[in-house]
Parts: structure tokens; C-alpha cells; sequence
């Protein structure tokens, strides 16, 4: 462990202290409570769910990294997902689109929002431009 490293002994769940004394982990609290807390603590509630996101961003960031540099974690892994995108820059394919199918064609940017927009239809005249590939990404398991 280095000078700088930071290591936790434990962690624990944010919880919410209710007026009866009740203790309630912040992951079980249902719509209901959510609805039957008054103004300060469902702001503060959803605050700290906000503060929460940006950290789980920032350590998602941080654990991708370290993915990438070869580390390995129990919970958090790489898989593989498979990518279609288009050739690189290709003018005359472009103007087929535009001619075929107007302008909103070459707006979008990836093959499944041009098959999302114009429906399968598309898949002959895209076909041929398709590049297949695969990328990784990082997830729970």
C-alpha cells in the first residue's frame, strides 16, 4: 500500500433514522416512503443520492482505468460487446442516403438509429458500409 493509498475497514450504506428510531438503509426505502417524507427530508434524501451518483461516476472512471491497466476486481469486469459503425468518411455513400432517404439520413451517426428512423428497409443500401467489431466495457457481474 502506498503512502497516498486510501483503504477502507468498512463500508456501509447511507441509513435514514425515522422519529420512531427505526434505522432504514437508504436501498430499502420503497416509493411509499419516499412519498410519506416530509419536504426537508426528501430533499435531503435525494441530495444525497445526487452527491452519490457524481462519486459512483468518478470511481466508475477510476476503475475503468484500472481495468485497462490489467488490475482485477471480484464484482467488476470487462466483457466484450459487439459494434457496427460506418466506414470512415465515405462521400458517395453519403450522397446515396441524402438522395434516397434526405438529409435527416446523414444526421445520424450510428446504423441502429438509421434503422430506427427509416426502419429495416435501410439494411441493403447500409450493409455494404458496415464495419464490425467489438468493444469492451466494463460491468458488474
Amino acid at each position: 500500500m502506498s503512502e497516498n493509498e486510501l483503504q477502507a475497514m468498512e463500508t456501509k450504506l447511507p441509513e435514514i433514522y425515522t422519529n420512531d428510531g427505526e434505522i432504514i438503509p437508504v436501498t430499502q426505502l420503497t416509493e411509499k416512503d419516499f412519498e410519506n417524507m416530509d419536504d426537508r427530508t426528501l430533499e435531503e434524501v435525494n441530495y444525497m443520492f445526487k452527491i452519490a451518483s457524481k462519486a459512483q461516476k468518478t470511481a466508475k472512471k477510476v476503475i475503468d482505468k484500472r481495468l485497462k491497466d490489467g488490475h482485477t476486481f471480484s464484482r467488476y469486469v470487462y466483457k466484450k460487446r459487439k459494434i457496427d459503425k460506418f466506414d470512415d468518411d465515405n462521400n458517395d455513400f453519403k450522397e446515396e442516403l441524402v438522395e434516397k432517404y434526405g438529409f435527416d439520413a446523414v444526421k445520424v451517426k450510428t446504423p441502429n438509429k438509421l434503422r430506427e428512423k427509416f426502419g429495416d428497409v435501410v439494411n441493403k443500401d447500409i450493409e455494404p458500409h458496415l464495419v464490425h467489431g467489438e468493444t469492451n466495457y466494463a460491468t458488474f457481474e
